[in-house]
């Protein structure tokens, strides 16, 4: 099995992220065009992808140009809830919540109305594990989602550890990462 591991394209960069329901940027487009090019001698047997509207959109556009079919979409691959926090201006929620960022957060603390880790890290590794259950038939796989998620998943594929203070991998938006089987 091949999981491709393929982040949304950029969204709105003036705005907390999260759970909020930006669209795509014209350079998001330009982004998720450009991975469908790279992708595009791959047939993918299922695709499953985040239900946020910046992934929906990347989702669409790879539909489109690569003629997918298969596609599911999945409300637990959806990036950490940040509760009041989703798609706030980035200068009201400095002011509203100061210094309240996803690494000041201690491990059992929430966002506001939203999830703690501790919590986003056992939704992403319930998933991630009824994914790999789910399609063990399979033989490629496309993932579209978020950093975070993906951050989560490859600390669970790599046997890491994880923790909300630093990120140790790094997929930028409209790129993509490729998991062999082995490593699964």
């Amino acid at each position: 099995m091949k999981v491709y591991l393929l982040r949304h394209g950029q969204d709105t960069l003036d705005k907390r992220g999260g759970w909020s329901n930006e669209p795509l940027t014209s350079t998001g487009v330009e982004q998720i065009e450009k991975a469908a090019y790279l992708l595009e001698s791959i047939k993918f047997d299922a695709v499953i992808s985040s239900d946020l509207l910046r992934t929906v959109e990347t989702t669409a556009i790879l539909r489109s140009l690569l003629n997918l079919n298969n596609i599911s979409y999945c409300r637990q691959l959806r990036e950490v809830n940040n509760g009041l926090l989703a798609g706030m201006d980035n200068k009201v929620a400095e002011k509203r919540f100061p210094n309240l960022y996803w690494n000041t957060l201690k491990w059992d603390e929430q966002y506001p109305e939203g999830e703690s880790p501790k919590e986003f890290y056992e939704r992403i590794q319930q998933c991630w594990n009824r994914i790999i259950k789910e399609n063990d038939d399979k033989t490629t796989i496309l993932i579209v989602a978020h950093s975070g998620v993906f951050e989560v998943i490859q600390h669970l594929i790599y046997r890491t550890d994880y923790s909300n203070k630093e990120q140790s991998y790094k997929i930028k938006t409209g790129e993509f990462v490729v998991i062999e089987s082995e490593q699964i």
